[in-house]
């Protein structure tokens, strides 16, 4: 019997959300007609959640969330007055935005758009709905989409003198081109965000940048530095108990142990995000622990299990649209047939990594599985084109000065 999850715990926010804008008495009445309660296979998972739970684990089709929010929109629309009403899509939308339903929160924050439109009392709400559409896009690697609504937002945030605002489209800049791999104008953003932060100082808001620091400092390996950021951003959000976000910081962490070669560490922070993405229902992260994991056992040769969280990780990011994540899924894979000297299967792989983060204009993913092919290319003897792919890696890491990675390419090449 596979488990399901997310259910209840997405059945509860909504409650949560209804008893900010309605009695007792009329969430009640809704909730039975509507929110009809599900059992779960198994509630609580323990302390320690397994291998092999975490891979029997059912994402897809377990619950119809886009149906509530249809109901609740159609229920608050005839019940609420306009502000309030305006006040409750912008929660539902990040509702969405966190459980990753984002064809609810683009319709959400569209119509929150349109039915602010022209009315200058409005403009921060039609600002946040223009900047969180610029977020649902940029986590699909839809960037030039993604630019375009960042851009209105900020604006419209200069013209309200909203620092917040402001902070936040910079914060999102950077993170949209540390993604790309852009690291210089990314800690441009990053620097930008922190200026304005200093006018107006939020745990949240500096949390974000604390921990967009850290990834950036893991990037370049400075992992003293960036554990420091990732130390500062718990210090921001476990007071305000936002739960989503500290399983964020540990799976970074998880990912700075596993640079680090620290592999045992790195499963430790990876169980522990999979266990708080799975209670508070984010995919997004929990796609990419599970996608991490994948990693880590093929690098162990554990190579069937390291495919069962490869394929796990591809259920997740498929359901989010993650484009990115599906990229790195490949190269893992590749990785795996690669040792297991199935050297066809594992080309094809590598090379749809490749052309998908190609496509996506990921430098830094790109040099990823540029190293990887020049790796298969040298088990294959084909050493000019090993030599090629080496080269193509080397050029990105020089740009960007991580000199763990120019030191492994140049190890790589000695061997040839």
């Amino acid at each position: 019997m596979k488990l399901k999850i997310f259910g209840e715990n997405r059945e509860k926010l909504l409650e949560n959300i209804l008893y900010k804008f309605f009695n007792k008495t009329i969430v009640e009445e809704f909730r039975l007609k509507f929110l009809t309660k599900r059992t779960l296979g198994e509630k609580n998972l323990g302390e320690s959640v397994s291998d092999k739970e975490q891979i029997k684990i059912e994402i897809n089709n377990y619950f119809k969330i886009t149906s509530q929010i249809d109901l609740i929109i159609t229920f608050a629309e005839n019940n609420l007055p306009s502000g309030k009403f305006l006040e409750l899509l912008s929660q539902l939308g990040r509702f969405s935005i966190t459980t990753t339903e984002f064809s609810s929160a683009v319709y959400i924050y569209e119509k929150i758009i349109g039915l602010s439109k022209g009315n200058k009392n409005l403009d921060k709400i039609s600002a946040e709905s223009l900047l969180a559409l610029g977020e649902i896009f940029s986590k699909q690697a839809l960037w030039g989409i993604s630019f375009n609504y960042i851009k209105e937002a900020n604006l419209i945030f200069k013209r309200l003198n909203n620092i917040k605002g402001l902070i936040n489209c910079e914060n999102l800049l950077g993170t949209i081109y540390g993604e790309t791999g852009n690291l210089d104008k990314s800690k441009v953003h990053f620097e930008k965000a922190l200026l304005l932060l200093k006018k107006k100082f939020e745990a949240n808001l500096k949390g974000k940048i604390e921990i967009n620091l850290g990834i950036i400092n893991t990037i370049q390996g400075n992992f003293e530095s960036a554990l420091k950021n990732y130390k500062n951003a718990l210090n921001n959000f476990n007071p305000i108990k936002d739960a989503r976000r500290v399983a964020e910081i540990r799976h970074n962490i998880g990912m700075l142990y596993s640079k680090s070669n620290k592999y045992n560490l790195a499963l430790r922070e990876f169980n522990s995000s999979i266990k708080l993405s799975m209670k508070n229902g984010d995919l997004q992260t929990l796609g990419f622990s599970y996608l991490s994991k994948a990693f880590i056992y093929a690098v162990q040769k554990e190579y069937n299990l390291g495919e069962a969280f490869a394929d796990k990780a591809l259920e997740v990011c498929h359901k989010t649209n993650d484009r990115l994540s599906i990229a790195d899924i490949y190269k893992i894979k590749g990785i795996i047939q690669r040792g297991s000297k199935k050297y066809s299967l594992a080309e094809n792989y590598l090379h749809t990594s490749l052309r998908i983060n190609k496509e996506l204009k990921n430098e830094l993913n790109k040099a990823e599985t540029e190293i990887e092919l020049g790796v298969l290319y040298s088990h294959m003897n084909k050493k000019g084109e090993s030599r090629n792919y080496f080269n193509n890696a080397k050029h990105y890491y020089s740009k960007i000065g991580a000199m763990q990675e120019l030191k492994q390419i140049e190890n790589y090449l000695t061997g040839i």
